[in-house]
């Protein structure tokens, strides 16, 4: 006598053996999507930041920002420009970014002196933290930090 077919056991071991395999990998895909997501957020944010810095770095205005180890917050709107510090403040160009990030800048900065004479400040170093909201939901930051240079 010779078999011609599968019988309904061995159809549902061979599925079960088959969803065994399957499932894990099933959701591997889903958490390497939401760390694809959360990741280019995160490159936006950082991309935002460092353009923001570069611009304060080439304006070498170390006045713009009055009191050493002052933080001030500032709302991104997208595309849009940004006065920054005063005494002439500082105008920056914003990237585009979706709205969903809703970034938030808060700057600080303080003075660095001549080791020798205490009284030149040389530049100051400027530190920026990028609050922002990924599109699942989860608040991060990314900080960033540069000097300013007294002398052009």
């Amino acid at each position: 006598m010779s078999k011609r077919g599968m019988s309904l056991v061995e159809i549902l071991i061979a599925s079960a053996v088959f969803l065994a395999a399957v499932i894990p990998l099933w959701g591997l895909m889903g958490s390497s999507h939401q760390q694809v997501v959360r990741s280019a957020d995160e490159i936006k944010a950082s991309q935002l930041t460092v353009e923001i810095l570069e611009q304060i770095e080439n304006s070498h205005n170390i006045n713009c920002f009055p009191e050493d180890d002052v933080e001030k917050e500032y709302v991104l709107k997208s595309g849009e420009e940004l006065s920054l510090g005063s005494e002439p403040p500082v105008v920056l160009k914003v990237g585009t970014f979706e709205e969903y990030l809703q970034p938030h800048l808060f700057v600080s900065a303080y003075s660095v002196k001549d080791g020798f004479v205490d009284e030149i400040v040389i530049g100051r170093v400027v530190t920026l933290v990028m609050n922002y909201r990924s599109k699942e939901g989860r608040d991060s930051s990314y900080t960033l930090r540069g000097f300013i240079s007294a002398n052009d």
